[in-house]
């Protein structure tokens, strides 16, 4: 393999690393030993090791040398949050174009990133906010703001333990809840020690969108289509998961226009390169960006535009301009619902009728009977995967209405 493998780190899932695969691109994945997520097929992969990414990051740049040694590495390539500091502290080590470590820094804590937000964009781009240590901080913080506010820990995904607050006791329950619930979380992915941030801050009203980036060597930004999601909160649970993303957006060309410019402010003020990056909007203002594809964001921009995200990514990652083509025009959702409380999965109804939605395309189960389920605020996964698309919009629209309507999806006790 005079070219070397593209190394995948930590972990990787279905439909994250299928195009490359398809393009013939020999891939090689270094299997955190501590993920407790589903592993996509890696059965062709000219390499799959597994270590243990809780061990100390010598021991993983070492492991990589080795790789490289053996095999040759064309870049290192990461789609999840938990693995963007240590690929990109390793890639520093051996010389490998990625996201510096210093901007993987600030892309991992929405304190730091809302700062250099505020610093090199403007106040008006972000919601006020603060780093809280201390009951008596979220305090000074409202009598500053007001109710309701936003309490999320710092630097977790997928709207994990995020709540919305709008008294002192929720405020100070859900505080508690952070202080007690995500040390352990990091525990059991194999970050034990990771020190814990939270953040407050001032509730923003308006639509949820994202746009996913990528950034060449130079620091240049490329965009791609502005992706809709639907929350909890949109669809009536109280929670903030994200339970849909829907495309073509639903947004104005210029509002569109306004929040590309935005994204890329955004990925420039971070001094983001070599590297994709996923940032998100509530109303016209920057929510946070990640280091990394969006969630689902590959996928849905394949189903509707036929575009390729993930051979972007690559494309950067090695030097190269994105190719970033719309060979399609398809609306698409993909749909993640969650149960509306904490418990255990008892049934998953109306999977009889899933196949049977306007738009169906494919669905997966995540969960089974027996097994811990609930809500993002608690440090859940959605237990139900589904994907919709077609050349009609209204088909797409129809099959999401009536997943929503499904008030009983889950049986949770």
């Amino acid at each position: 393999m005079s070219n070397g493998i593209v190394l995948i780190m930590g972990m990787v899932r279905r439909g994250e690393f299928e195009s490359l695969q398809s393009r013939g691109i020999p891939l090689g994945i270094l299997v955190d030993t501590n993920s407790k997520q589903r592993l996509g097929d890696v059965s062709q992969f000219a390499l799959v090791e597994k270590f243990d990414f809780s061990r100390p990051a010598s021991d993983l740049v070492e492991a990589v040398r080795n790789i490289q040694s053996q095999f040759g590495i064309q870049c290192l390539y990461n789609v999840i949050e938990f693995y963007v500091a240590q690929t990109a502290q390793v890639a520093a080590e051996l010389g490998i174009a990625n996201l510096s470590p210093s901007s993987a820094a600030l892309c991992l804590d929405k304190n730091l990133m809302r700062s250099r937000f505020a610093q090199r964009i403007g106040p008006h781009t972000v919601a006020r906010f603060r780093e809280v240590t201390s009951p008596t901080d979220m305090m000074q913080f409202v009598d500053e703001v007001g109710y309701p506010v936003f309490l999320q820990p710092a630097n977790v995904s997928a709207s994990m333990w995020a709540t919305c607050n709008t008294n002192q006791k929720s405020l100070v329950a859900n505080y508690n809840t952070i202080l007690q619930e995500v040390p352990l979380y990091y525990e059991k992915l194999g970050k034990k020690g990771t020190p814990l941030s939270i953040s407050i801050a001032e509730y923003l009203h308006g639509p949820n969108t994202s746009i996913d980036c990528l950034v060449d060597r130079s620091g240049r930004v490329f965009t791609t289509p502005p992706v809709d999601v639907l929350t909890g909160k949109d669809i009536g649970i109280d929670d903030y998961h994200h339970f849909a993303r829907v495309l073509p957006s639903r947004l104005n060309s210029a509002e569109q226009e306004k929040l590309d410019h935005l994204a890329i402010s955004g990925c420039l003020s971070l001094e983001m390169s070599s590297c994709a990056a996923h940032v998100e909007f509530i109303g016209d203002r920057l929510g946070e960006i990640a280091a990394r594809p969006g969630g689902n964001r590959a996928r849905i921009l394949e189903l509707a535009y036929g575009m390729d995200e993930l051979f972007a990514y690559y494309q950067v990652l090695t030097g190269q301009a994105p190719t970033l083509t719309k060979t399609k025009n398809n609306a698409a959702a993909i749909i993640s619902p969650y149960p509306s409380n904490n418990g255990t999965l008892r049934a998953i109804n109306h999977l009889d009728k899933i196949k049977q939605l306007p738009g169906y395309l494919y669905h997966e189960i995540r969960a089974q009977p027996g097994t811990a389920v609930g809500m993002a605020n608690g440090g859940y996964r959605a237990p139900l995967y589904v994907e919709l698309v077609s050349e009609n919009e209204d088909d797409v629209r129809r099959g999401l209405d009536q997943m929503i309507a499904w008030k009983d999806i889950y049986d949770v006790e």
